[in-house]
């Protein structure tokens, strides 16, 4: 084979190599879709009416996105700040999503005075038959600074909450 052939072999093989190897980093740079589901849990008892939404992703991380609730605090002793409060992803100081455990860690305080705090936490796990379905118990915390030297309110409230993902 003479000079002239190998050269425009080379150069061919040179050729392909700058169109395959952009091809093939593309390719290789592409990944499945995560699949993604909803969280909808509800509280719904004596002490508090509570809803939340979330779309979360399948997988190691399980992360929450569009994260959304309502909180509000019917016990006959809870103080007026918290009759409704909204909360978004923010207010989502930890959740826990793995296997047959959903908890949720939530925190929130209030910006106008006089200083006030609600902390709940979400204890769940589906249940044998539905792997969508989650229950369990809620603890939330109250907490408002006393006002004009009066006393601090501090109240926890416990009860049953129910989740569904899928």
């Amino acid at each position: 084979m003479g000079f002239a052939a190998r050269t425009l072999r080379a150069r061919m093989r040179r050729g392909v190599l700058r169109l395959s190897l952009p091809l093939a980093f593309s390719l290789a740079s592409l990944s499945p879709a995560g699949a993604t589901g909803s969280l909808n849990c509800s509280i719904d008892d004596k002490a508090i009416a509570f809803e939340a939404q979330a779309v979360f992703s399948h997988g190691l991380a399980a992360s929450f996105s569009n994260f959304r609730a309502e909180l509000n605090a019917t016990a006959k002793d809870a103080p007026p700040a918290f009759a409704k409060v909204e909360m978004d992803g923010s207010a989502l100081a930890h959740h826990w999503f793995h296997g047959n455990e959903l908890r949720l860690h939530l925190y929130q305080e209030r910006t106008q005075a006089p200083f006030a705090s609600l902390e709940l936490v979400l204890r769940t796990r589906s249940r044998d038959a539905d792997e969508t379905a989650f229950a369990g118990r809620y603890e939330l915390r109250l907490f408002v600074a006393g006002v004009d030297g009066g006393k601090d309110f501090e109240r926890t409230y416990r009860g049953r909450a129910t989740c569904s993902a899928g």
